[in-house]
């Protein structure tokens, strides 16, 4: 039989309620164990004087409304009795889910001491968002369940929720966790390989509630001591109040939960409160569907309309492409034209110049010839004037 002996609770909690890195701790207050284990202590730490004390028997929480009483034996009761069924106080079944932040990777670690050898075995739970996003959809949300016996190399205080850990047991009201908060990924690699190199610890993982609870069976922690609890507190009465049997009925009813097991009727009634989930939802669905039908079809012709667009747009960018080919060849041919208008222009020139050469040389040419026709003209008179 075992004994709760620590609670460490890790980045988790409603807003109003939340345990950043919490350890409550009961050990050696209560009487000496009769038959102890050879135990081994961790690194850092100072050998056992003496055998081991069992836990405190008995405590008192005293919180005021709303300062987390509940919360803590819920968060309890998710690592013991896991299962939305299975919640506290009656609670909805996405109470669980409320306690953990889009960012969080969030912990609750239970460490169990042996009443008669003070062997102790640590069960815990971890959980996060997947995708670090919060969602009404329950398959978003991961959780796991792990166990190990701590010793050397892994106990409850040196858990790698963080990337580092402080080197011996940190001061009470300090955390031991250092660095970034590790993700479930990260956590259970760290687990499985401290596992791997400390063979003794004994590292064991799960997924799946049934399987869970038959481990916890395996470890010698019964699952329905919890369950019993769980109806004890429904609504936060008292023990008396689940053998108050009113009629033939209820008594039949108790019995039957205690000696029948309901994980063959748990997925009945979880079908069946679904589909009444749903049915209570048809008129909500019903106009969600009407709406998304509407959806689609104002989607599709804006699917239509930016189609056309898209092809307006290629049809008036090919345009411009051969707008733009044919002013960049028109720029080339006004290039090419006026080189050949400034030889065109610089021939003219040479011309004129020829012309001008031309016109002075034939201006001297009469020149000359009129000068030979007068002295002709006087050598005629002269010879004329002789012969006279």
């Amino acid at each position: 039989m075992y004994e709760l002996s620590r609670v460490r609770l890790y980045s988790i909690g409603p807003a109003g309620a939340r345990y950043a890195d919490t350890v409550l701790d009961l050990r050696g207050v209560g009487e000496p164990v009769p038959r102890p284990a050879p135990a081994q202590a961790e690194f850092f730490e100072d050998e056992p004087v003496g055998p081991p004390r069992r836990p405190a028997p008995a405590g008192v929480l005293f919180l005021e409304n709303g300062g987390g009483k509940s919360v803590l034996l819920k968060l309890i009761f998710s690592v013991m009795l896991p299962g939305h069924r299975n919640t506290l106080g009656g609670a909805s079944s996405g109470v669980l889910r409320k306690f953990l932040l889009a960012d969080d990777c969030g912990h609750v670690a239970l460490e169990w001491q042996h009443t008669l050898t003070g062997e102790c075995v640590v069960v815990g739970k971890v959980s996060e968002w997947r995708g670090r996003q919060v969602s009404n959809d329950p398959r978003k949300f991961a959780e796991a369940w792990y166990s190990f016996r701590p010793g050397p190399g892994l106990g409850l205080d040196s858990l790698p929720v963080a990337e580092s850990t402080a080197v011996g047991r940190p001061a009470e009201g300090v955390s031991g966790a250092r660095g970034r908060r590790r993700t479930m990924k990260g956590f259970r690699d760290a687990l499985t390989e401290a596992g791997k190199f400390y063979q003794h610890l004994d590292v064991h993982w799960e997924e799946i509630h049934d399987r869970w609870n038959e481990h916890l069976g395996d470890l010698g922690l019964d699952p329905e001591l919890f369950r019993y609890q769980r109806e004890m507190n429904a609504d936060e009465g008292e023990a008396a109040g689940l053998f108050a049997v009113k009629k033939d009925s209820d008594f039949t009813d108790l019995l039957l939960r205690a000696v029948t097991d309901t994980r063959d009727t748990d997925g009945l009634a979880d079908l069946v409160s679904g589909f009444g989930n749903k049915l209570g939802r048809r008129a909500e669905l019903t106009a969600e569907r009407d709406f998304t039908a509407g959806s689609v079809d104002l989607l599709g012709r804006i699917v239509e309309a930016a189609g056309t667009r898209a092809r307006a747009r290629d049809i008036h960018a090919g345009s411009e492409r051969r707008t733009r080919t044919l002013a960049r060849r028109l720029s080339a041919r006004a290039g090419e034209e006026r080189g050949r208008a400034a030889e065109l222009a610089q021939q003219v020139t040479s011309a004129a110049h020829t012309v001008t050469g031309a016109e002075e040389t034939r201006g001297r040419s009469a020149l000359i010839a009129a000068e030979l026709a007068y002295r002709h003209a006087s050598l005629a008179l002269t010879a004329a004037e002789k012969g006279a």
